[in-house]
């Protein structure tokens, strides 16, 4: 399948890699068909791009390599929603923002996307923990510690979006 895209031109992907979240992500409950690109040379990062909209795209990673503790519950409604059989072939990532300064970059740890590696379905699930926040810091700044939202506010939009 090709896949349009605004910052990588038509890309020609599998169509088993095609990613379906049938209720959207929010702000963009229309775009309900994903693919995975590397954004990194390590694997760490990956662009989510949507299939609908050339124009929405999101970097994601892994929740366990940001915070290793990270624990959310997948209510029986969530499995259901992604044929989940097995609790290990659920992967659970982070949207990431990140600004003209890098250094800079958040994670919302209370928008996780839930994707199940075997169907191929995702969805993105509301977490409610105080501990938790949309703009949690991906790197420690001097006077500041790695995990406390930035200052400001919230970043002017999804990296990507």
């Amino acid at each position: 399948m090709i896949v349009k895209t605004s910052r990588f031109g038509d890309k020609v992907v599998p169509d088993e890699s095609l990613l379906v979240f049938p209720e959207g992500v929010i702000g963009f409950r229309e775009a309900t068909r994903f693919v995975m690109f590397e954004c990194s040379d390590d694997g760490i990062f990956k662009w989510l791009q949507s299939c609908d909209r050339p124009e929405l795209a999101f970097v994601i990673c892994e929740a366990n390599i940001i915070v290793p503790s990270y624990e959310i519950v997948i209510g029986e409604k969530e499995s259901q929603l992604l044929k989940l059989k097995d609790p290990g072939d659920a992967v659970v990532c982070l949207i990431l923002v990140i600004p003209r300064n890098p250094a800079e970059a958040t994670a919302n740890l209370l928008g996780p996307l839930v994707m199940n590696t075997e169907t191929r379905l995702g969805i993105q699930v509301v977490v409610v923990n105080p501990q938790y926040s949309t703009r949690y810091r991906l790197f420690k700044d001097p006077g500041r510690e790695a995990g406390e939202p930035s200052p400001g506010g919230e970043e002017a939009g999804h990296a990507g979006a």
